[in-house]
């Protein structure tokens, strides 16, 4: 199997390991790597709000997202042109949301638990820690950490959710990204393009007419939208080797104003400058003192 190291971009957030038959044709490949992408996005963002909707419930109506509980309402204002005051329903599990978007009334803390550990373990598989961990994302994984979730949410809210929650409307695939920065990264795997060694893989080829037959290889690529061009070069040095250069470079720089600023002869009496040092070293004579006393 080829293992495809597969990045968007230079986010890490964004990067994964797929694993491929070299005879897998490039239209496979490309639609599999794409789906791969948007499922990981879309755990990322179910995630986010689900982790929302365990700390403070459910999200208010639309209009009412963003403002806070003493913020009068159309409905508040009656016929004389009074307004009157809002009481708000608290309940007995109150966490309030800095956002506003949420109304606050958080399930108890053993239910919301359940929704936290099932975030937890799906935010686990999009992490940017499962390239270090040398772990393959898969599709079938993806999908059912997002079934846990839904499976999480019907316990704790068995009633349901209102329509209007991100969570039910990602979970019923009636999200709307369009417009938003998060519908830029979707990609489109029908149209999508996988790029490597500045070569577009040609959906009508096998991925082994570009790397050959061996199973055992390991290739880095990137996907792109269709369109959009060849990706930019992988950088030659890493940004931990980059790092270290600048560090070591710093020093270097450091010990060379030090010894332009030292123009005494001090540095005879160092053991390095001695000339008999290495006389000293066959013979085993060290340092010898004709000071009495010493």
């Amino acid at each position: 199997m080829v293992l495809l190291h597969v990045k968007r971009g230079d986010d890490e957030a964004k990067q994964f390991l797929v694993e491929v038959a070299a005879a897998t044709p490039c239209a496979e490949l490309t639609q599999q790597l794409a789906e791969i992408h948007n499922l990981r996005l879309k755990v990322g963002r179910l995630t986010a709000a689900a982790e929302g909707l365990a700390r403070h419930g459910p999200m208010k109506p639309p209009e009412q997202q963003g403002l806070d509980d003493e913020t009068p309402m159309l409905e508040d204002v009656t016929d004389e042109g009074d307004i009157k005051k809002r009481v708000p329903e608290h309940g007995p599990h109150y966490c309030q949301d800095p956002t506003e978007r949420r109304t606050g009334n958080a399930p108890p803390s053993d239910m919301g638990a359940i929704i936290s550990r099932t975030v937890e373990d799906a935010a686990r598989l999009v992490s940017k820690d499962q390239i270090a961990m040398k772990q393959l994302t898969s599709r079938k994984a993806l999908l059912d950490s997002i079934d846990a979730i839904k499976g999480a949410t019907m316990i704790v809210y068995p009633m349901g959710l209102p329509p209007f929650d991100t969570v039910r409307q990602i979970l019923d695939e009636k999200e709307e990204l369009g417009g938003s920065a998060a519908g830029l990264e979707v990609l489109d795997p029908e149209v999508a393009s996988v790029w490597w060694a500045s070569k577009e893989l040609a959906r009508d080829k096998l991925l082994s007419d570009f790397v050959g037959k061996n199973e055992k290889t390991k290739i880095v690529c990137k996907l792109q939208k269709k369109g959009a061009g060849a990706p930019q070069r992988e950088p030659v040095v890493s940004k931990e080797e980059q790092q270290a250069m600048v560090s070591f470079y710093h020093k270097k720089q450091q010990e060379s104003k030090v010894l332009e600023a030292n123009n005494e002869d001090d540095f005879a009496n160092s053991a390095w400058a001695n000339p008999k040092a290495l006389k000293n070293a066959f013979t085993g004579i060290g340092d010898v003192s004709w000071r009495p006393g010493r």
